[in-house]
Parts: structure tokens; C-alpha cells; sequence
């Protein structure tokens, strides 16, 4: 049976738990929910530098849906080494006793369970690794999200540094996984190919979007924006760290062969941190900041991200290879035009409310980009991607990823090692 431990009492920061009738999307399963673990570390402000990433933001929608249906969760910790010093996670429920990319590593080597994780094994029915860091458990079932395939598939994209370890330590953490959610079928099949996953212990549960997304924007949150950051309305947008497979130097490229009275009139905004692999056009955004056509926010807030999208005359998306694409159902909710790369996730996620151009074409995309300011907005076509976007929910994200903790309840010929 995975159900266990119902008595503990462990303290958990309040969670949203309104919208009931979300609770009675599973009561006909006429079956106690399991309690859950969920990575810890990138839900702990302490940990998450400069605000919480993808992962984090994956990982927090994910725990309030899942509270909101009826299951409690638990956030888990570990120890993280920072330089010489080993800090702990001080908003988590419970961690590990070592860094888990420690034991990740012996147990890689060994095949040994993860050492000191007998406590973890009591509290929780299943552990749900959202951060690539999968630990091997003896007795608990362990679920693993993985966004993508692109360290594997493009290792030239990545961070070089140990990237062939690193690497190893993916594909190893991906067999400790009984079973793994991938945000796509697109990203299933590559997750299949080269994480080299069975197809069978492979679901696909996609991501969704935040209600708030369709709410519409304050004029003085425009304002706010456009005053503090010197951002023009009606201007092209982008949004994503800087790395290689962003291909942000190619939407630069592509803006700068626009005519000269289109880009005096749109103005392009580059919103994302530094990532790495991209010293050059750091330089150039950095260079180009006091000229005012191309300008480079690297951090914006929620409020602002989503004035941003309210004003673009449209959103590009010029990435070279992507898992999922939220960025695109954002501006779907915001009712703003998209150009995105043709890629196999974008095409599944956007389906045919986007525009398309082949990846890394840059004569393509700024045709796109010119198409998109000379032609006259199409307000019927505008409301029916956001009505596409309104299909992918956290709501459904929480109860599709519930299904799949409950196969593992009396199903051990999914378990790790089958094939």
C-alpha cells in the first residue's frame, strides 16, 4: 500500500486552499491522497538567488494546485555547498542530511539507496523531484519532471563547465526515477531518446498558466513601466535567460535589417538575466542601452513582465529548442501577436494562433516581424489563442500529476527497471 504516516504533524508555510469544487475534481476516486514531497531548494527564498528560476516557479504553481485538490505536500530540503561553505535550506519542511548531488553521484557509483533518508521515507508517500536532483529511496516512490532534453541533445548550448559529468549524472538520476513527467510529447520523445527512459515509465503532464494572466492590466501599471524603464508602447518583446539556444543575437539581427521607420516606431525589449555562453551579446545589449531602439531589462517583476506582454505589437520567441514554450501561452492571455520558432513543442503548445518561422532563419523572422506591424490586428484571432491558453491550468496540471503518483500505488512492473 503507498499510503503511510497520516500522524505527523509537520509545519508548512499556509497555502492558498479556496476554489473547493477543485477538491471535488478527485473525490470520486473514493481513495485517500498520498502526501507528497517536492523539491525544497528551489522553493527556498534563502537558496533561490536573484528570485526563484523556471524550476521554482514550476514547482510552487505545482504545490499550491496540488493543496488546492486536496493533497498535502511537503516541501524537502538539502544541503547546497556555496564556495567553501555548506548552507541549509531554512523554508523547507524537512531535508536530507547531505547535498544531493553527493549522494547522486555515490549512488550513481554504487547503486546504493541515498544515505540518512530513512525520515524522509516516513513522512512522505511519494517524492516528486522537480529540480533534476532524483534521489534513490529504498521503500518511497520517486516521480522526476524533466523539462527537457537539451543538456544531453545540445551539450554546445550548456554550461561547459563538468558538462560531461553532469551530463552522466542526468541520465543516471533519470534510471532512479520510477516513473518521469515530461512538459510535452515533443519533449517525451527526446527525453526518451536521450535520457534513454523506456517509453513506458515516460507521462506527458503539460504546465499551465495562472489565471491572473487573463486579467487585464492597469493603465497606471503601463505608465509605472514605460517610466521607470524607458519602454515604448507598441514595441517587440522577448523574454528568457541569455544563453546560446535563446538565440537572442538572432532576433537583434533580425530587428536591425527592419526598416529604419519601423524600428524609430517599435522599439525591441530583451527581458531576461545573464545566463551564460553569451559574453558578446551581453556586450552588445549592454552597448546599446543609451541608443533606446534595443533595450535589455535583466529583471523585471511579475507586474512589469505582464505589462510588457500588454504592450508588445508581438511577441518573439526565436528560440532554437524549447521543452515548452509558457511564454507563448502568456502572450496568447494577453492577447499579443506571436512569432515563435518552428519547433516541435511550440507547434504542439501554440498549435496554429502563432506565426512561424524556420529556427535560426533570420531573413524569416524579421519578414515575420515587418508582416506583423503592417498588418491590421485581428481581434477575433487574438481571442482565440487566449482562448487556447485557458486550456492549460494548474488545476489540471495537479490532478493529471496526481494520476500519475496514484499508478504507482499497487503497480510495481512500472517501477525503475522495467523496460
Amino acid at each position: 500500500m503507498l499510503l503511510k504516516n497520516r500522524g505527523q504533524n509537520i509545519a508548512k508555510p499556509q497555502i492558498m486552499t479556496e476554489l473547493d469544487e477543485d477538491r471535488r475534481a478527485v473525490e470520486p476516486l473514493g481513495r485517500e491522497l498520498p502526501i507528497v514531497g517536492l523539491s525544497g531548494n528551489v522553493v527556498d527564498p534563502g537558496l533561490a538567488l536573484g528570485g526563484f528560476d523556471g524550476i521554482g516557479m514550476y514547482t510552487l504553481a505545482l504545490e499550491r494546485a496540488l493543496e488546492r485538490i486536496g493533497v498535502q505536500t511537503r516541501r524537502i530540503g538539502a544541503p547546497v555547498r556555496r564556495r567553501f561553505n555548506i548552507i541549509r535550506p531554512a523554508h523547507v519542511d524537512m531535508a536530507f542530511r547531505l547535498p544531493l548531488v553527493l549522494s547522486m553521484g555515490a549512488s550513481a557509483f554504487t547503486r546504493i539507496a541515498t544515505p540518512f533518508a530513512s525520515h524522509i521515507e516516513r513522512a512522505v508517500d511519494v517524492y516528486h523531484a522537480t529540480d533534476y536532483h532524483v534521489p534513490r529511496l529504498r521503500r518511497t516512490p520517486v516521480v522526476a519532471t524533466l523539462y527537457d532534453a537539451i543538456p544531453l541533445a545540445h551539450p554546445e548550448w550548456g554550461n561547459q563547465r563538468l558538462r560531461g559529468l553532469k551530463n552522466w549524472l542526468l541520465r543516471t538520476a533519470a534510471a532512479d526515477a520510477d516513473l518521469v513527467l515530461a512538459i510535452s510529447h515533443a519533449a517525451a520523445e527526446e527525453i526518451i531518446e536521450h535520457y534513454r527512459v523506456p517509453r513506458a515509465r515516460v507521462r506527458v503532464v503539460p504546465l499551465g498558466i495562472d489565471d491572473g494572466w487573463f486579467a487585464p492590466v492597469s493603465s497606471s501599471a503601463i505608465d509605472a513601466l514605460c517610466r521607470s524603464h524607458g519602454v515604448r508602447k507598441g514595441c517587440f518583446f522577448c523574454v528568457g535567460t541569455l544563453q546560446p539556444r535563446k538565440n537572442i543575437g538572432g532576433l537583434i539581427a533580425a530587428y536591425d535589417r527592419l526598416p529604419a521607420a519601423i524600428r524609430k516606431e517599435h522599439q525591441l525589449v530583451v527581458a531576461g538575466r545573464y545566463g551564460w555562453g553569451v559574453e558578446g551579446l551581453r556586450a552588445e545589449l549592454e552597448a546599446r542601452r543609451q541608443g533606446g531602439e534595443v533595450l535589455w531589462l535583466d529583471y523585471v517583476s511579475h507586474d512589469e513582465l505582464r505589462a510588457l506582454f500588454a504592450i508588445s505589437c508581438s511577441f518573439v520567441f526565436p528560440t532554437l529548442a524549447e521543452g515548452f514554450g509558457l511564454p507563448v501561452l502568456e502572450a496568447f492571455a494577453s492577447r499579443t501577436p506571436v512569432i515563435a520558432s518552428d519547433l516541435p513543442a511550440l507547434r504542439e503548445i501554440a498549435s496554429s494562433h502563432a506565426v512561424f518561422v524556420p529556427p535560426g532563419d533570420i531573413d524569416r523572422l524579421s519578414e515575420a516581424m515587418d508582416r506583423v506591424v503592417n498588418a491590421v490586428r485581428n481581434p477575433a484571432a487574438l481571442e482565440n489563442a487566449r482562448q487556447h491558453a485557458r486550456h492549460f491550468t494548474w488545476t489540471g496540471t495537479a490532478q493529471a500529476t496526481l494520476a500519475v503518483y496514484l499508478e504507482l500505488d499497487g503497480n510495481p512492473g512500472i517501477l525503475r527497471g522495467s523496460s
